[in-house]
Order: structure tokens, then sequence, then C-alpha cells
């Protein structure tokens, strides 16, 4: 019961943060929707699904009313269905006609002040180029005066004038750093710990600069990695043992510093990575228990059969499938690379004894919620969605790489955010069916820690696998709003196993040996999980 309030503590505390965002977005949205380009209005749809979802949960009939406004108005300009929503806001008492006025009336008045604050703008532009004329005609004398009295100065040479551009250039270079600069107003605080699946991710409540951190080393009979910060420790976790180091402490240090201290007998490295308000560490060289268990799993046949697998039902949702392709790029198609991984891992986990659904096993389309809804029908312990990433169109898109698992949570990076966009347009108003009762069961229940967990093994699995073979990154482990995930009544993850929109990952996808081997990772992944929390 304890667990339950707190729980539901949590979500009213995240939903009384949400409601000023809401309000932004919806400002937004009125002002940038009808002039954005195609992909950017499909993006302000995107983000209004999500609002519509955390909606589900908050029940407030105002914020409800307003994303359902805009809803109803992004689906006739992208040619979506909007009946469903149109539907839902009458019943509410709203209506899409009052805010389409609302919309152009304050669009008009918006012009109408523009106008008015341009004329005296102009008027006084007039009044200071006379000005301006005047004081020039008055000065002229002076300047002539001057110029005559001006000593007479040999040219510079240009070795100098090049020295003073390249100074000029560093200052702008300067001013161009200073502009990216942190805002340091707020004090730091680390708030949560968390593991990963090769060390741990600090999570603040702002980026941290390189300044505000500070790594060393302490030898002694232990090896001990140091890294502080300036920072109030708010985290919870105050020590983790046994994952990847023998120890990890985390402590207030003294008023201004918060210690996160690594240890174990042999020396190791730690890499260290931000990504927004999160610092990524990971711990190169680390040695325990959990590893033991990773590599067992990991030279382990084909043909063991472990006892925990004994009447455990997965089911394998290989994503996309028939009308709908997937992401695309160098030749290959999402679908087709996800039916071989997921027909792979099939075979395998069947050897090792356990029973195996595939929501799809041939190039057919299947719609989301019938995607859980089968799972949860054959009762499942697991449910696995495989997936595979894409970039946007562009250079700093194409350099994406890696391999990533989800488990479902609202996004907490705009990388997060992206990939679960890429995911759920397949059958993007298919979310319609979807029912404020289902979204409420899923936050209400700890499943999502399991899935965190089975994530967390699943990551480090099949990086064990394919990393010594293959040029693969790692993506992590995220949390996102995948929709297909929002149904299942178990533990459910969905793997992204490469980014097809990458020279490298796709060449890695389009190998079937490849396939197998993250088939493989995501099994060794399975049994790990089962072993340790069966």
């Amino acid at each position: 019961m304890a667990k339950i309030v707190k729980l539901f503590l949590i979500i009213l505390f995240a939903l009384s943060l949400s409601a000023a965002e809401f309000d932004r977005a919806f400002s937004n949205f009125d002002k940038s929707f009808s002039n954005a380009s195609s992909i950017n209005k499909k993006k302000f749809h995107n983000e209004l699904k999500d609002i519509y979802l955390q909606t589900s949960v908050s029940k407030n009939r105002v914020d409800r009313i307003e994303v359902l406004e805009r809803l109803v108005h992004s689906s006739k300009a992208l040619g979506y269905n909007h009946k469903g929503y149109e539907n839902e806001l009458n019943a509410l008492g709203g209506s899409y006609k009052k805010y389409l006025n609302s919309l152009n009336s304050t669009k008009q008045n918006d012009k109408n002040a523009q106008l008015l604050a341009n004329v005296p703008k102009k008027l006084e532009q007039k009044e200071l180029a006379k000005a301006n004329k005047s004081v020039e005609k008055k000065q002229e004398p002076i300047k002539q005066e001057i110029q005559k009295n001006k000593p007479k100065v040999e040219p510079t040479k240009a070795v100098k004038t090049q020295a003073s551009k390249k100074q000029s250039n560093s200052v702008k270079t300067k001013e161009k750093k200073q502009a990216k600069t942190i805002d340091k107003s707020q004090k730091l605080k680390l708030l949560s710990v968390e593991k990963s699946s090769d060390g741990i991710v600090l999570k603040f409540n702002r980026e941290v600069s390189k300044d505000e951190q500070k790594l060393f080393a302490l030898k002694g009979e232990l090896y001990r990695n140091v890294l502080d910060f300036k920072a109030i420790n708010s985290a919870k976790t105050g020590k983790l043992t046994n994952h990847i180091v023998d120890e990890i402490r985390i402590a207030q240090f003294s008023e201004t510093t918060t210690r996160v201290v690594f240890s174990q007998k042999k020396k190791f490295d730690l890499k260290l990575t931000n990504d927004e308000n999160e610092l990524n560490i990971a711990i190169k060289g680390g040695e325990n228990r959990a590893q033991a268990i990773s590599k067992t799993a990991k030279t382990s046949g084909k043909n063991e059969k472990p006892n925990y697998a004994k009447n455990r039902i997965i089911v394998i949702d290989p994503g996309h499938g028939g009308k709908d392709p997937g992401a695309m790029g160098n030749g290959l198609r999402e679908k087709d690379i996800v039916l071989s991984i997921g027909k792979s891992l099939g075979v395998i986990l069947k050897e090792r004894g356990y029973k195996i659904y595939f929501t799809r096993s041939t190039d057919t389309f299947i719609n989301l919620k019938n995607r859980t809804s089968y799972a949860n029908k054959k009762n499942a312990d697991m449910f696995i969605s495989i997936h595979v990433n894409a970039g946007p169109d562009s250079k700093e898109g194409e350099r994406l790489a890696g391999i990533e698992t989800f488990f479902l949570s609202p996004a907490r990076s705009n990388r997060s955010k992206n990939a679960a966009a890429l995911e759920n347009k397949g059958d993007l108003e298919d979310m319609n069916h979807f029912s404020q009762q289902t979204f409420l069961n899923f936050l209400n229940r700890e499943k999502i820690i399991a899935s965190n967990k089975l994530a967390i093994d699943i990551q480090k699995h099949m990086l064990n696998r394919v990393q010594d073979k293959y040029k693969v990154k790692d993506g992590g482990v995220r949390e996102a709003p995948f929709w297909v995930l929002v149904g299942a009544t178990m533990p459910a993850i969905l793997v992204e196993s490469g980014y097809i929109s990458n020279p490298n990952d796709s060449k890695n996808l389009a190998k079937k040996s490849y396939h197998n081997d993250i088939a493989l990772g995501i099994a060794n992944g399975l049994d790990a999980y089962f072993a340790k929390n069966n």
C-alpha cells in the first residue's frame, strides 16, 4: 500500500510540473503551426499526442479540451482522422469552431499590433535621419581640422593585418563559446542515481559544466576513481554493490561538494558523457559477480535449457510490417530486418525451453493495440518489441548510431522523443483506441521497474555479443513514450538494433550474422534477468 501511495504522489508531482509546460506548448503551437513545414507539423502533432496521453492521467478537463482542440486542428491539416478527437471534444463541452475563431482573432490582433508598433518606429527613424544630417554638417569643419593635425603613420605590414584578423576572429569565437555557457544561476543538485548497462546515470536539475566536476584516482588496497561535483546531493541512492565494480558510494562530502566513489581491486577507468541534464558514467575494466552471470550467458550454447525458462511465455514483436515498412535507408527496410531478428530470437529461445509467440511471423501489418493485447491474451511473462532506428535526413542525422533499449516512460531527452516519434508514426492515429484506464493501469503498477531491469540486462548482453565482431556504439538504456508498449500488462521493452540512416550501422543491419548476434544477445539478456529475478 505504501508503495502505491508513493507512486501516486510521484505521478501527482510530475503532473503539477507539466501544467506550465502544457501552456507553453499550446502557445507555441498556436503561433507556429500554420507556417511550419510538413515535417515540423508532424512533430507538433506528436507533441500534442504526448500531452493527450498525460491528460489521461491528470483528468484535468481544461487541459484535455485545449489539447483536443489543437489535435483536431493538426489532424485536419495533416489529413489524419480527426473524428475521434472532435467527438470527445464535443462531449466535454468544447468546440473546434470557437477555437478556430479565437485563433484567427489572435493572429489578426497580433498583425494589427505589429502595424501600430511599426508606425512610431518609422517616424522616429525619419527624425533621427534629419538630426544626424544636421550634426554631421556641424562636425565637418572639426573633422577637417583633426585630419590636418594627424601625424603621418606608415602603413602596417600585411602580417600585422592578418594577425589582427586572427585576433578579431578569436574574439568572435570566444563570444560564440560564451553564448553557449550554462546558466549557473540555479544551484546544481544531484536528483537521482540509476544503473545503466555499462555504469550509472546521474540525473541533475540542470546541465553540469566541466568546471563543476573533478575526476581523480586514489590508489591503495583498493583502486578508487573519485568524481566530485559542486552540487547538493538530493539522491536517495547512497550505495551500489557488485554493479560492474565492487562498490559505488554517493554522499555529501562537504557543504558544497557531492562525491561519487567507484572502487574495486583492479585498475579501471571512467568515461563521462553529458546528455542534457544527465551524466552517463561508463565503467571500463570493471569485474564483479554480475559480470560472471554475463559471461555464463554469453558463452552458453543454443541448446542449453535453464530451469527458469520452463513455463515462461515470451511474446516477440517484430515492428511494422505489411503496408508499413518502418524506417528505410541505404536500400534496407526496417520491417524486413526486424522480422529476421525476431525469427532468430524465437529459434534460440525455443531451444532454451521458453514458450514463444509472435505478433507477426510474416510480412503483415498489425495495429499497435493488437500487439500488446495479443501478449495479454497469451498471459506472457515478457513482451519484446524489435525495431531499427533512423536519424533526421541531415549530416547530423547520419552521425547518429548505436544500439538502444527502451522502456515505457515519459521521454527525458530529445533523442528519446525522436525515437518514439519515429516508431509511433506508423500507426499514430490508432492511439485513439487506447483507453485512459489502460495507461493508468500501467502507471499504477511496478512493472515499469521490472521493464527497466530487463532493458539493462538486454542492452548489456547485446553489446557483449556484437561489439567483439562489429563496430557498434552503446546508445544506452532510455525512457520513451512508445505507444506499442502502453497496453502491456507484463514487463515490456523495445530494442532499437541500430540506425538504418548511419552508413556503418546499415552495413551491420544488412548482414544475417548480425541479426543472429543481436538475437543471441537479447536471449542472453533475458536469461540473465530471470537468473537474478526468478
